[in-house]
């Protein structure tokens, strides 16, 4: 009970309200309101659950057990994980042995032996395409990746580094953690972002009891927030001089990311811009090169969808 209060409580009034066999996307934010990140709570059994974040905040994460009977432990190093996505993906890991997993919905998780290791999968992506986290003891990842490697030859997976899995992210609109926006625990008092203002308000469960940063947030949902990170896109193939938006009026926010996408055919990105300019009829830009100015048009996220990202079970392509 105590671990469920302390979710609620750490991460924005829902992290613990995770069913067995299920997980969830949640938003931790500090004292201020300020979002330190996003991550995803996994509760694969009755006293087991799991918090993964895209940021080192430990210190944070015991500070914040006080007065809570529970105790958060750092499984980084005992812990291996990997991701396999793709539209091929379920048929891959039913061929490598992991049975069952088409019936798996978007959020669902399922613990399961292959061989002799303990596995947790859950179907749950961060390029937002059909998508699976596979997790299991260090000392059995080579055994792990291997099986899943062999099961999938026939589907010819590859091995998609960092900056592939970035441009997917982009795709699907998910703002990362110190880079689309400097986490609470690191940046300075003018960079500091809300959960509302990096576009994850909806992670927030105001109807319940209290929760860090409760107050400062109600006032934004209320108020509304000064900045927002909104997705652009950049109209033609000019590359623009540097990362500063601006109105006739002046300089109005600044690209956090930017890249051509491939499956959208246009380059796309994420802008942290003043929120009353939002809406406004103005014209927004960025300049080029050449001194020319290149338009910009705010757009809505995610820029990309997958058509089997949620279907169950999902088709092989």
């Amino acid at each position: 009970l105590d671990v469920c209060e302390y979710l609620n409580r750490l991460a924005g009034g829902c992290g613990g309200d995770v069913g067995i066999g299920k997980c969830r996307r949640v938003a931790i934010s500090d004292d201020e309101g300020g979002l330190i990140a996003d991550g995803v709570v996994i509760r694969s059994a009755q006293s087991h659950w799991l918090l993964t974040l895209p940021v080192r905040c430990l210190d944070w994460l015991k500070i914040s057990t006080h007065g809570f009977d529970c105790i958060v432990q750092d499984v980084s190093e005992t812990t291996s994980t990997f991701a396999l996505d793709g539209p091929s993906s379920c048929a891959a890991l039913l061929a490598a042995g992991m049975g069952g997993i088409e019936a798996l919905r978007p959020g669902a998780v399922r613990a399961l032996k292959v061989g002799t290791a303990k596995v947790t999968v859950a179907r749950i992506s961060a390029t937002g395409g059909l998508g699976y986290e596979i997790r299991c003891d260090v000392d059995d990842a080579l055994f792990v990746f291997d099986r899943v490697r062999l099961g999938a030859e026939l589907f010819r997976p590859v091995f998609a580094g960092q900056h592939a899995r970035h441009l997917a992210q982009l795709e699907a609109g998910h703002p990362r953690a110190n880079h689309d926006y400097e986490s609470a625990l690191t940046a300075s008092l003018v960079d500091r972002r809300s959960a509302f203002e990096v576009g994850l308000g909806a992670l927030l469960e105001f109807s319940g009891g209290h929760f860090t940063g409760k107050n400062t947030l109600m006032q934004q949902r209320e108020n509304g927030a000064k900045r927002a990170i909104v997705g652009i896109e950049v109209e033609g193939d000019l590359q623009p001089d540097g990362r500063l938006i601006s109105t006739s009026a002046g300089i109005v926010g600044e690209v956090a990311s930017l890249a051509w996408s491939p499956s959208c055919k246009k380059q796309i990105g994420l802008a942290d811009l003043r929120a009353d300019i939002l809406g406004s009829a103005g014209e927004i830009s960025m300049r080029g090169h050449n001194g020319q100015k290149i338009s910009v048009k705010i757009a809505s996220r995610p820029f990309y969808t997958c058509p089997n990202a949620r279907r169950t079970p999902p088709e092989a392509q």
